[in-house]
């Protein structure tokens, strides 16, 4: 399929006579073009008032390629024919280069103009473009077009260089300026009829060109005066610098769009697409095109002028802009930590906060087109307070969401993600999260614990000094309040409808009820150095929670097992109160892990906990209704789930973390696979 390469206009502050007198010194060689051996004339014109001057040459160009692939093709250079018609009277230079060396194999066809711009006669603008379709190149042709497109994009950039360096070597000479052609008072303009033309020199005539196509030779482009343009000195003013590449791929993009669509998204949005399907015109086009009907869909365009935060939210929610980083891109903070997830969700709903999230996002996307060449915001986030609540299973499942959507329809909107004051708790949360969070953005995270995002080569490195926050130990204030917990009055939802919204969770989840005097337990095979986590909701009722190994009296083979396995709950009827429980059958003992405590629990509270496995064994979970006996209700009921992290998957993960991350505090480089307290549990509500 052929491949298609459209340049941004270049624009030259001189007028077109001068840039013409610069053009004409690349000939017969250039030494700015080492690739460019030389040329020689073939066919000439020039018309009588000298406003008309049609050249071909024969262009010798050296082979960038390794030498086998020369072998192969049996050549060490090749050959272009280069015709050009310039056109003073008109003020016009059109170009037209295609390969003659295996013509028949490859199709190679550049094409590019000269003339004065269209907002300012005294400069000129330059066009380009071309096209390479490999036909059949040996059973090499991936390799060849590779090649190909490597030589056309490393030689794009000379162009304006080259010129402007003769431009330069002129000044220097004392040529400043050049006259514009006239036409002679002895020759009449209609004088160069085709009778003229042929009766030129022989040698002179170029046979193989009728008169319109050197002197109406604006077809080279072949392109309407509809088409879309981008000029370089836009993309280097409002993108920054991008290579030829980026340039074309930005330019190809908004041609595609322009097919279908009569307003597309600017230049901005179309290179942050682009990077996000590494610059593939099909893929990116198609995401593109999703998210401007997601966008229709639900008037996001609209969404900071129809939509108003729930005053939820804006109380306990505690994250702010705050000032820019040291590259001009604008910070947002969200204190994590002290957000409690899971009383936003039963209080506002996770579609609310997808709507907070949007808004956010919408607010960096004005804030960033507001300044030039900034297109992403960089995002702190302060993981003080950070504990188990925050890893509450439909909070990581909205956290999936809000991730998803973001990455849908704001690609490349972050520049980079500091992580500050980052528990040891992280690696378990990281572990957790980290599947759902795509690569590229992975990459943009640096984490930091402890204190050590205060050393010099910490956030500093990011953002200056003076705008380091008030809670961060900087100067500068920070409104951002933290109002604690969510009122439990503030609540819309229970913890059931909140499971009931995912299909998933509902499946996660699994409701249970035990009488007075009942043991529900859960057995899980475990390796050393996994961890197990648990999440439960108290809904009736009180419980006592235990975990505990069991020791069998009988030697259990567990060699075959690759990490955790979670057994099927079962119920039955004893209570346990020592820290060791005899079978009937003496077959094994249950013994309370070292550094957990027999729990109980009330009504409404919500427990997350973890615990890391350094003794590989059959573990159990267990919960006994220990309701008071002058209770209405002699049941207890409540919700749990539980999830293991197989040995593997925990360790990569905290290899991860000391590994990619360029940034880590003493507390980041203590991270290991044991980092992990042996027991952790907590109530969140």
């Amino acid at each position: 399929m052929p491949q298609e390469y459209q340049l941004p206009d270049r624009v030259y502050k001189y007028p077109f006579e001068l840039i013409m007198l610069a053009y004409e010194r690349r000939f017969p060689t250039c030494s700015m073009i080492p690739a460019f051996l030389g040329s020689e004339t073939i066919h000439e014109y020039k018309s009588k008032d000298g406003a008309v001057h049609v050249i071909e040459r024969r262009c010798k160009i050296d082979v960038e390629a390794p030498y086998l692939l020369k072998k192969v093709c049996g050549a060490d250079h090749v050959f272009f024919i280069q015709k050009n018609s310039l056109n003073l009277r008109n003020r016009t230079l059109n170009i037209v280069a295609t390969n003659e060396t295996f013509s028949s194999r490859v199709k190679i066809k550049e094409e590019c103009a000269y003339k004065p711009h269209p907002d300012n006669e005294e400069w000129t603008i330059f066009t380009q473009r071309a096209t390479l379709n490999i036909i059949s190149f040996f059973g090499i042709e991936a390799q060849v077009e590779k090649l190909g497109i490597k030589a056309y994009h490393k030689n794009i950039k000379k162009g304006k260089e080259i010129i402007i360096y003769y431009v330069n070597e002129l000044e220097s000479e004392g040529v400043v300026t050049a006259p514009r052609w006239s036409q002679p008072d002895n020759i009449d303009s209609d004088s160069d009829s085709d009778d003229s033309f042929a009766s030129a020199d022989d040698d002179t005539r170029m046979d193989d060109l009728t008169r319109a196509e050197f002197l109406d030779l604006p077809y080279c482009l072949g392109v309407s005066t509809n088409d879309y343009k981008l000029d370089s000195d836009y993309i280097t003013t409002h993108l920054g610098e991008l290579n030829p590449m980026e340039e074309c791929s930005i330019i190809q993009l908004a041609k595609r769009m322009k097919q279908t669509f009569d307003k597309i998204p600017d230049e901005r949005v179309l290179l942050r697409f682009l990077r996000a399907r590494n610059f593939d015109i099909e893929k990116t086009r198609e995401m593109l095109i999703k998210s401007m009907a997601w966008r229709k869909q639900y008037n996001i365009d609209a969404h900071l002028d129809i939509w108003t935060p729930p005053p939820i939210i804006e109380k306990y929610l505690p994250g702010a802009w705050h000032r820019s980083d040291k590259d001009g891109r604008p910070v947002y903070i969200l204190r994590l930590g002290h957000l409690d997830i899971k009383g936003m969700l039963r209080a506002v709903g996770e579609d609310a906060l997808l709507r907070y999230a949007l808004y956010i996002c919408e607010q960096g996307i004005q804030k960033t087109n507001a300044t030039a060449q900034i297109s992403s915001w960089t995002l702190l986030i302060d993981l003080e307070g950070l504990n188990l609540r925050h890893l509450w299973a439909p909070a990581r499942i909205a956290m999936r969401r809000f991730t998803e959507v973001m990455e849908q329809n704001y690609p490349e909107t972050l520049g980079v993600v500091l992580i500050v004051q980052a528990p040891r708790l992280f690696p378990l949360a990281w572990t957790l999260v980290k599947s759902f969070i795509n690569e590229n953005t992975r990459r943009k995270c640096l984490v930091y614990g402890g204190n050590d995002y205060l050393e010099d080569d910490g956030i500093h490195s990011y953002i200056h000094r003076e705008d380091i926050p008030d809670f961060l130990g900087g100067p500068s204030p920070c409104n951002i309040e933290c109002n604690g917990l969510v009122p439990r009055e503030d609540y819309t939802r229970s913890t059931e409808e909140v499971l009931a919204k995912e299909a998933g969770l509902q499946s996660l989840y699994k409701n249970c009820t035990i009488k007075k005097g009942e043991i529900h337990e859960v057995q899980v095979e475990a390796d050393v150095d996994g961890v197990i986590t648990w999440d439960f909701d108290c809904v009736l009722g009180e419980l006592q929670f235990t975990v505990s190994q069991r020791i069998f009296a009988q030697p259990q083979c567990n060699s075959s097992l690759a990490g955790l396995v979670e057994m099927a709950g079962i119920t039955y009827s004893t209570t346990p109160n020592t820290s060791q429980i005899q079978s009937p059958t003496d077959s094994y003992t249950d013994n309370i892990v070292e550094e957990s405590t027999v729990c109980s629990y009330l009504e409404g509270d919500s427990v997350q906990g973890s615990f890391y496995v350094s003794k590989p064994g059959t573990y159990i979970l267990s919960w006994g209704n220990v309701t008071p006996a002058a209770s209405i209700c002699s049941k207890s009921t409540f919700l749990y789930s539980i999830e293991t992290i197989e040995p593997k998957d925990y360790a990569g993960s905290v290899s991860s973390l000391t590994s990619s991350f360029s940034n880590l505090s003493s507390a980041g480089s203590s991270w290991n696979t044991s980092s992990v307290a042996s027991w952790n549990s907590m109530v969140s509500r």
